[in-house]
């Protein structure tokens, strides 16, 4: 062979070299892209593992699904398989007084309402731990005016799921009364502020220590009856028996109590429903010896209804309540000559609660919004009827009309943006001042 013919053999064991190389490259990123598909197919089935593990929703309608009594948001630990649930929610406003009232200049505040975490466990299908710790206004700390805010147990209890007519419950329960008391997340109510009613007559959010049952049965029906420990008629107020709720608190269990409600739902947008309770609360002087002989009970009834079709929604209450014993109760909590005040024989209320969703209207049915506005009137009389005590009467200021105006829009299902409008008219020489509040709430 030639010298000249050299370079040709050099070249073509160049390229020879080259072409195996390559298809080794090639056979070697064949077999790394099959590797790295295996890979991810891996990774994808390991994060649904965890998912289900952790209870982690995948849609909203999963998120936003009520079961066994309690709220959407505090369902979580019903749904996915054992293991740790964590939930939450969340609201604050600001708020300005529009008039000066007996010389207190109108004041501009604001608070970080409250912050609440749910934690769950579901032990298995049938044993689900449950519970509610809220933080309110932010710190324990004092503020300016003196007040701190606190850390509470809402709810905690164990749930034994036996059949879907018959589930046991024991722990510190929400008693189930009314719209509120079980159904509290901001996303879920009209305002930056509960109906009045709903705080007072009954007073949300109430808990006590017991045990009962909750199911559901026919077409669209549920239940739950619980018995409970009594109210401290010690705290009974001219307001009626907010402050005696013992919450959990190394409560006095000397009287009982037993509460039942009944509601029934369809998909058609309707809601009827009632509760009723019944309990002692003198404690037999647990609470304050003056107790000892004096027998006090106080009761609570109540119906609500709501009606949703479209973009309308209509909710209403009525709610009464009762304390027998409310003679010597007064004596004994506004002694004579320390006090004109007295404890209310029985109280009742009413509201109605209008709201209408504009958003499929000005901005089409595909709105990602809502722009509600809405109007609550509330007839409240606290001290519908008193004792009769020498040189007391009734308080007129207790007389309350309170009508809200307000707009709310939900830039995502679990986001609302609040503004109202406050006013309240009473029987008395005074009334309070108008006032507007803005605010937001979530839950998640």
């Amino acid at each position: 062979m030639h010298r000249h013919d050299r370079p040709f053999r050099h070249l073509f064991s160049i390229v020879m070299t080259v072409l195996f190389l390559m298809t080794g490259i090639s056979g070697a990123l064949a077999q790394t892209n099959e590797e790295l598909a295996e890979k991810v197919e891996i990774l994808a089935a390991e994060v649904a593992q965890l998912r289900e593990q952790q209870d982690i929703p995948e849609t909203e309608k999963q998120r936003l699904e009520s079961r066994h009594g309690m709220s959407p948001v505090a369902s979580k630990v019903y749904g996915g398989n054992p293991g740790l649930s964590i939930g939450g929610y969340g609201e604050f406003y600001f708020a300005s007084q529009l008039q000066d009232v007996e010389g207190v200049v109108g004041r501009n505040t604001g608070d970080f309402y409250r912050f609440v975490a749910y934690l769950g466990y579901k032990f298995s299908d049938r044993i689900i731990m449950n519970t509610e710790i809220e933080f309110e206004h932010a710190t324990t700390s004092s503020n300016w005016a003196g007040k701190g805010g606190s850390v509470s147990v809402e709810f905690a209890y164990l749930d034994f799921l036996i059949a879907d007519a018959f589930n046991v419950r024991t722990g510190n329960l929400l008693i189930p009364m009314g719209f509120i008391n079980t159904l509290h997340e901001p996303i879920f109510y009209r305002g930056n502020f509960r109906p009045e009613l709903e705080r007072r007559i009954i007073p949300s959010t109430w808990r006590e220590l017991g045990a009962g049952a909750h199911g559901a049965f026919g077409d669209g029906f549920q239940y739950t009856a619980y018995v409970v420990n009594g109210l401290n008629g010690n705290k009974f107020s001219d307001k009626g028996i907010r402050d005696g709720r013992q919450k959990g608190n190394q409560v006095a269990f000397e009287d009982a109590a037993v509460v039942a409600a009944l509601d029934w739902q369809n998909d058609g947008g309707l809601w009827f429903g009632g509760s009723y309770y019944y309990g002692g609360a003198d404690q037999n002087g647990m609470t304050n010896d003056a107790l000892t002989d004096v027998k006090v009970t106080n009761w609570i009834g109540e119906l609500h209804g709501q009606f949703r079709h479209r973009s309308l929604e209509i909710r209403a209450m009525y709610a009464a309540s009762g304390i027998d014993g409310a003679d010597q109760l007064t004596g004994i909590v506004y002694p004579v000559g320390d006090s004109t005040k007295l404890i209310p024989e029985g109280q009742r209320g009413w509201y109605v609660d209008v709201a209408y969703d504009l958003a499929p209207i000005l901005f089409g049915a595909d709105a990602s919004f809502t722009l509600t506005p809405w109007v609550r009137y509330e007839n409240l009389q606290l001290q519908d009827s008193v004792p009769d005590v020498d040189g007391r009467t009734a308080n007129d200021a207790l007389d309350q009309q309170i009508l809200t105006i307000g707009l709310e829009s939900k830039p995502h299902e679990q986001v609302v943006l609040k503004l109202d409008y406050v006013s309240t008219k009473t029987k008395a020489e005074v009334d309070p001042s108008d006032e507007i509040r803005l605010g937001a709430g979530f839950a998640f």
